[in-house]
């Protein structure tokens, strides 16, 4: 322990909980969750991992754990000069998790290699390791609300991903949401997923911002060649981000800035939305009547309204007017549609 502080019973239980959390986690252990598990200050526990890289040696003297910094967080885990017994099998675990939950592309080339890299994982771990992942499908799964069936454009996801890779423009022949549409010259910079969806970022000739695709709505995708017949090939742009292009807004549907309000009218809802993140600028505060109100500023309200609908009658939109009288409107519509009488 510190020099000038008494050891106790307390302290040393602490360290040794923090040692053993250790050993059942591969990958390290956050600081955040040390802190909460064991009910001590981060200043605290600060102390206890100076005093164990202090104490807890190896032959040579190097310490026994060390501190690694991922995404801004510090993790704390063993010291990495041997391999743990049980990494790869985390990693397994890890890896198969993942995958459960974008089963959505099942059917698709991207589940084809999936499957490689999980055959290549099984193959490197031991055989007993092995036999304890047998049925490790069943014990981890993942449920994914209405995600789209990807299984009839694995063609066009395969040729996507050329394109991305190699930088190759192509020819994109897209449909209209009720099947019009016209031919896109298309730079592709991101293969994005959301919610069971995928989503093609990139350049078209048709205008001058980035705009999305949805990949089930492209009807074909063809490499444009120069006079030689070869690919033609663009720059990736530097300074293109694809986070700058979802950031503030609610979904895919992009729209003006708005401040939106939304009063939560039962503590059912309020718990619900505390436990959960609808959106980065969220921000649920107590009004003096003691009901919340949960603020956002999204780019673009037209999932929000949706979302918003889904929620009905335990939220009501204070603000923007328009907003509100939107609710309403489908509100009414919708009380109308229940309510009249049958022919």
């Amino acid at each position: 322990m510190p020099t000038g502080r008494k050891p106790t019973y307390g302290a040393a239980t602490r360290l040794a909980r923090i040692v053993h959390g250790l050993f059942e986690r591969p990958f390290g252990w956050s600081f955040e969750a040390i802190a909460s598990e064991l009910g001590i200050a981060e200043r605290t526990l600060n102390r206890y991992v100076g005093a164990c890289r202090r104490e807890l040696v190896d032959s040579t003297g190097e310490p026994l754990i060390e501190v690694e910094v991922r995404g801004g967080r510090r993790v704390l885990r063993l010291a990495q000069r041997g391999k743990s017994p049980e990494a790869g099998a985390w990693a397994a675990v890890s890896f198969l998790f993942t995958w459960s939950m974008i089963r959505f592309l099942e059917g698709t080339v991207l589940e084809q290699g999936m499957d490689v890299l999980w055959d290549k994982m099984l193959k490197n771990l031991p055989a007993a390791q092995r036999d304890r992942l047998r049925d490790v499908d069943r014990k981890f799964y993942a449920l994914s609300f209405a995600p789209k069936d990807y299984r009839e454009h694995d063609a066009t996801i395969a040729e996507l991903i050329q394109a991305l890779v190699d930088q190759h423009r192509i020819a994109i022949d897209y449909a209209g949401l009720l099947g019009d549409g016209r031919v896109h010259q298309f730079e592709p910079y991101t293969l994005l997923g959301y919610r069971g969806g995928l989503y093609l970022l990139g350049k078209s000739d048709l205008g001058r911002r980035v705009i999305w695709l949805a990949v089930e709505r492209i009807r074909s995708v063809t490499p444009l060649r120069d006079a030689d017949g070869k690919p033609v090939r663009f720059s990736y742009p530097k300074n293109f981000r694809p986070e700058r292009y979802t950031d503030g807004m609610f979904g895919v549907v992009e729209g003006p800035e708005t401040e939106v309000e939304i009063l939560i009218l039962n503590d059912e809802t309020e718990a619900y939305l505390h436990q959960r993140t609808v959106h980065p600028t969220q921000r649920i505060a107590r009004r003096r009547d003691g009901r919340a109100v949960l603020s956002v500023k999204v780019r673009g309200t037209v999932e929000l309204t949706n979302w918003i609908m889904s929620l009905s009658p335990w939220v009501e939109v204070l603000r923007p007017v328009e907003l509100r009288a939107e609710i309403a409107r489908r509100a009414t519509t919708t009380h109308r549609q229940y309510t009249k009488r049958e022919r």
